[in-house]
């Protein structure tokens, strides 16, 4: 069977081909098709070990090989298929420029192609400033005909200094992202500033610049790079991760094979695994420049109040549960977002079958999980005083029946409907946590969060967006006021409420409508 890019991504990969040793373009492909992405490997150099083994062998291949080549896949419809070139190291002008005009033929057919530039051309020296290790004439022409190109470039911090013609090879964390942002739309700068014993990285988006570190590996073998800028884009492609999400699973990712390299002695990397290793420890990540927190709570309705957890956008501060009475005291937080697991905003007559726009919407999303979004009853209802005179007051009002589960709730609504108004929606936003869960998985949550299976698959999805397991295991709260998944739903709020911040939420309905009181009736997640 072939495959098209509907079935898997596909990569075209310009970079060298080492084939005695794990580095380069030809360590790349690997990393891109363990991840189950097609990589197309066409090589700028052919050797037989990585230099500082001894003499490579080999030898360049020729620009005009190199430029045939890609003309070749491009007749075969590659560039429709593709959805990224990644490019690495050149030894001459002439190879850039065959690339190049590959690069810009591919993007004036496919403006949503990604193209990743790992400019390959030196290192810093732990003796001196550092060095390039290409000819000076290949590493120009990368600067000036590949970079410009590049959606994201991830040069190591004597690369971006050269790149930039900055005078320092190991800029402080301020200047990294100063000189990243000069080159492309964004970047993720490696071996950057960080403590005794670490190794950093720095992230520059559009939504900021994010550095993080994690433990060095002494004596670390060649390919790191490679390995690292291959990874960063298969969860890029596969996992729709942005880049500072990106580039965090990359850093685990390669300190992990690094680790078990040298636990196994070996001299260079090992295979890259078909499936993952589990990941040791996410790198914490911080705002570059952030002087103090900023808070964001995810919050969900207990037994005793609401359940809370809260995080600090800027990374300054760790994640941590809380536990509120009221929700008068969370509107009483510093918190600048708080996503709550709870209706807001109520309809007066049903517009629809099946309750509000969003809760219609949200359903169509969630599968086997649909059954947990229940339909808000009508404003009217709100002030039954019995569940027999909430079922009348919906029913003669033109809505369904309510049920028990949402009749617990009234107290709940009530309370955010009291403190709630038009000016608050800036800060306070309506969410659902399987919804969360299935805008970031791609999928539904498989089990019901009741069961162990749910709620090690839900807590597995908190873990990789970095909120420890620690915060919800063992349960922190006493179980008369707040239930286990509860805490997990509050988890899920906050992720809903980072998204909101950095601007990759979904928001049901696009265009809502508004209630009577000009409240908006959306789920955001």
């Amino acid at each position: 069977m072939s495959l098209t890019r509907k079935d898997r991504p596909r990569v075209v990969v310009i970079s060298s081909l080492v084939s005695g040793s794990r580095v380069g373009g030809g360590l790349g492909a690997a990393v891109l098709e363990t991840r189950g992405i097609r990589a197309d490997l066409v090589p700028t150099v052919v050797m037989g070990r990585h230099p500082g083994q001894g003499a490579p062998g080999g030898g360049d291949v020729s620009a005009d090989m190199i430029a045939t080549t890609l003309a070749a896949m491009e007749d075969q419809g590659v560039i429709d298929e593709a959805d990224a070139i990644l490019t690495g190291y050149f030894r001459t002008p002439e190879q850039v420029e065959a690339a190049a005009g590959f690069i810009e033929r591919a993007r004036a057919k496919r403006r949503d192609l990604i193209v990743m530039v790992d400019p390959i051309i030196g290192d810093a020296s732990p003796a001196g400033p550092g060095r390039l290790y290409v000819p000076e004439a290949a590493a120009r022409a990368q600067r000036e005909r590949l970079v410009p190109l590049a959606d994201i470039i991830t040069p190591n911090r004597f690369e971006l200094a050269w790149l930039t013609g900055h005078p320092h090879a190991d800029p402080y964390d301020d200047m990294v992202v100063e000189c990243a942002r000069k080159l492309a739309p964004a970047a993720i700068v490696t071996s950057t500033s960080a403590a005794p014993g670490e190794v950093g990285f720095i992230v520059v988006n559009a939504t900021g610049a994010w550095a993080g570190a994690l433990p060095r590996v002494p004596d670390a073998p060649n390919g790191t790079g490679d390995l690292f800028a291959a990874w960063a884009l298969a969860e890029r492609l596969k996992g729709g991760r942005d880049w500072r999400e990106a580039a965090a699973i990359a850093a685990t990712a390669t300190f992990d094979l690094l680790d078990l390299a040298r636990r196994l002695g070996l001299p260079e990397l090992p295979a890259p695994p078909i499936q993952p290793l589990p990941m040791t420890t996410r790198p914490h990540m911080r705002r570059v420049g952030a002087s103090r927190p900023v808070t964001a709570l995810g919050v969900d309705g207990a037994k005793g109040g609401w359940a809370a957890i809260e995080i600090d956008l800027n990374g300054l501060a760790l994640p941590r549960a809380r536990f509120f009475t009221h929700f008068e005291d969370v509107l009483d937080t510093e918190a600048q977002i708080i996503a709550v697991d709870m209706p807001i905003g109520f309809e007066s007559r049903p517009a629809a079958p099946g309750g509000r726009a969003c809760e219609r919407l949200a359903r169509a999303r969630l599968g086997e999980r649909r059954s947990s979004v229940f339909s808000a009853p009508l404003r009217e209802t709100l002030r039954a005083q019995s569940y027999e005179e909430a079922l009348e007051i919906n029913r003669a009002e033109g809505g369904p029946g309510i049920s028990k589960q949402c009749w617990h709730l009234f107290p709940k609504l009530r309370e955010v409907d009291a403190l709630m108004g038009p000016g608050l929606e800036g800060a306070v936003f309506e969410v659902h946590p399987e919804l969360v869960f299935t805008a970031i998985a791609g999928r539904p949550a498989a089990h019901p969060k009741r069961l162990a299976e749910g709620r090690e698959e839900r807590l597995n999805l908190l873990e990789a967006e970095r909120l420890p397991r620690a915060i919800f295991e063992p349960h922190p709260f006493k179980r008369a006021l707040c239930a286990p998944d509860d805490l997990i739903d509050a988890g899920l709020g906050a992720l809903a409420a980072r998204r909101i911040a950095e601007g990759v939420n979904i928001q049901l309905p696009e265009d809502p409508p508004r209630d009577a009181r000009g409240l908006r009736m959306a789920i955001f997640a």
